[in-house]
Formats: structure tokens, sequence, C-alpha cells
């Protein structure tokens, strides 16, 4: 009990609970500027959405592309799945658009694909049946099977995913990934293969004018990147200075209540 006049000089529990403080503030101590989502949006105030991008084909692309008419028969030969007694695998339904950006089609044989958006091609395999006389009323529908994206980095659920149709926005993609951890840099990266190169770029998702940036609308096969924030690598560079102050605090604590009991 030599040991219990410790407990009546407050100065040892006072640097524990100070360093214990400070712990705590660096981990909860986040500011809604460096994290909320465009800040500088007016509210009720209309604002020109701008020219939606349009997904175009590129080469490794997989198109589903289907020809319908009003006499079925016609119309069959265009069809992969044409003659088959059971219903074929997307996969083998598809059409692979192959490294000169050609797509190898029914009774049309090699047709021009990449660069093109799915309704010009559409628009150009109708042409051609019509100007060859094949049918005279053909409706051609052209449709991406593998529109993939990757979300890397400081998110809920880091992965790849794939969704069916063309339109994909930048903060829909960070949804399906979970949205963004707290720690995740609110500038985040987008990189993108275009034309045989890769382009990587910023996006600030605290600025509304994320939403007249070319890549808001997510291409396929994007990657997007969330780096950590600066808080975070300070926080975890302060953590392992004072962890050890923390654990002799508590070493001592212990010995003390050791003596006392």
């Amino acid at each position: 009990m030599k040991y219990l006049h410790l407990f009546r000089h407050p100065s040892l529990w006072s640097r524990l609970l100070v360093a214990a403080a400070l712990a705590c503030a660096l981990l909860a101590c986040v500011k809604p500027e460096e994290v909320n989502y465009v800040q500088n949006l007016v509210l009720d105030q209309k604002a020109s959405i701008g020219k939606e991008y349009k997904i175009v084909i590129k080469k490794d692309d997989r198109l589903f592309i289907s020809v319908s008419s009003k006499n079925p028969t016609l119309a069959q030969m265009f069809n992969k799945d044409s003659g088959s007694v059971s219903s074929p695998r997307d996969d083998e339904r598809g059409y692979f658009v192959n490294t000169d950006g050609d797509i190898v089609f029914p009774v049309l044989g090699r047709i021009k694909a990449v660069g093109k958006t799915c309704t010009q091609l559409a628009n150009d395999i109708e042409s051609e049946i019509i100007r060859e006389g094949y049918i005279k009323d053909p409706a051609v529908s052209v449709r991406l099977m593998n529109f993939k994206f990757s979300v890397l980095g400081e998110v809920s659920k880091p992965g790849n995913y794939e969704i069916k149709g063309e339109r994909l926005t930048l903060l829909e993609a960070l949804s399906k990934a979970g949205d963004l951890n707290m720690d995740g840099n609110r500038d985040i990266y987008v990189i993108r293969e275009s034309q045989g190169e890769r382009i990587a770029s910023k996006v600030d998702l605290r600025n509304s004018d994320l939403f007249h940036s070319p890549y808001y609308y997510i291409q396929q096969n994007d990657v997007i990147y969330v780096t950590p924030s600066d808080r975070k690598v300070n926080t975890r560079s302060e953590q392992l200075q004072i962890y050890p102050y923390l654990i002799s605090g508590t070493s001592i604590a212990m010995v003390i209540l050791a003596f006392c009991i």
C-alpha cells in the first residue's frame, strides 16, 4: 500500500488521459470541407447538363446484335442462333470486335465497328441489308455485352464491376463500390484507354465542375482509383509516434495497480 500515494498525484493519469485524447482526436478529426461532395452546388438553381457522353465501340468489345423483320424467316440468316436447337450463351451469341476494329457478321462479312456508337452500327447494318436486297424492312438492335470497370483504393468494396447498358456516371460507379471511405481522397483518379493510349486524369468530387468533366461518364474498362488522404497518412505516422507512450503509460499503470493490490 506504500504506492497508494501515487494516486493522490494526478500528473501521471493526466498525461495518460491527454495521450489517449490526442489519439482519439487524430482518428476522429474530419472537416466537412475535406469530405463533402459538390460543395459549391447551388440549390434550386437550374444548370445545363451539357452534352451527354456517348459510348463508342472499342477493340475487344463484345456486342449483342439481333436482326428482326416482318418476315422472320428472312431475318433468321442474320442471327447467330439461327437454326440452333438450344439457346446459345451470351458469349457464343456476341460478336467480338477484333484488333482491326471489325466484326464478322453473317452474310454481310466484315463490318467496321470500332469508333461507332451502337446506334450508328445498327443503322449501318440496316442500310447494308437493304442495299444488298436481302430485306426491305430490317430492324437491327446492337448493345454492349461487356461494359466493365474497376474501382480501387479507399472504397468500401473495391473490385471489378459490370453493368447492363451504356450509361454510367462516376458517382454511380462509386456508389456500386460502396462509396469512398472517410479516409479516401476526394481528388480521385480515372484511368482510361483510348485509341491505343492510356490517360490518367484527376476529378475533384468536392466541386460541381465534375458534372462537366469528360470523365463524369464512365467508359468501358475505366479504372477509378481512390488514394488515401493526407490526413490518413499523417494520422498513421502520428499514431506510430504516440503508441509507444501509450504502451509505456499503460505498463506503468499496471505495475502500480499490481503493487497496490
